[in-house]
């Protein structure tokens, strides 16, 4: 669990990068970083209540999968295969997005279904480790994603 919570504060403070990056970003690359940013905010106030810096909040946790199923259901296309999604400015993409398409859109269909479970599971328990696991493994999906298809951080 100790490497979950590592992979989460890893995320939380590359979303808080993200911010400032983002700022001369513009057309469907700004789209994916602002669908990106909007998912990790919501991660960092669900990773806090996971990891007891603030109080556990059903409604923020059902928020963040919510917009984990909305972002995820659009975000292939929010990578068209055009110049300006490839090389536009400031994009984060590594070709191998396009280049690996079917592995790409596999990734993002197992984020989709994991947000879906964790939807699931909100519905049917209150159990915090639960609910905690579903969070996390959701979350997973994120940064295996980013490791594989995004420029690394400098």
């Amino acid at each position: 669990m100790n490497k979950i919570l590592l992979s989460v504060t890893a995320l939380c403070i590359i979303g808080t990068g993200l911010a400032y990056s983002h700022t001369d970003a513009t057309g469907i690359v700004k789209e994916r970083m602002d669908a990106m940013e909007d998912m990790g905010d919501k991660s960092k106030i669900v990773a806090n209540m996971f990891k007891g810096k603030t109080e556990f909040n059903a409604a923020a946790l059902s928020d963040a999968a919510d917009t984990f199923v909305q972002h995820g259901t659009s975000m292939s296309a929010l990578f068209p295969d055009t110049d300006a999604s490839r090389t536009g400015s400031k994009t984060e993409a590594l070709p191998k997005i396009w280049d690996e398409w079917r592995e790409f859109t596999t990734m993002v269909e197992d984020f989709i279904s994991s947000s879906e479970a964790l939807q699931a599971t909100i519905k049917g328990t209150e159990d915090i480790g639960t609910l905690k696991k579903a969070f996390f493994k959701t979350t997973k999906n994120c940064s295996s994603c980013h490791k594989r298809f995004r420029k690394p951080k400098d």
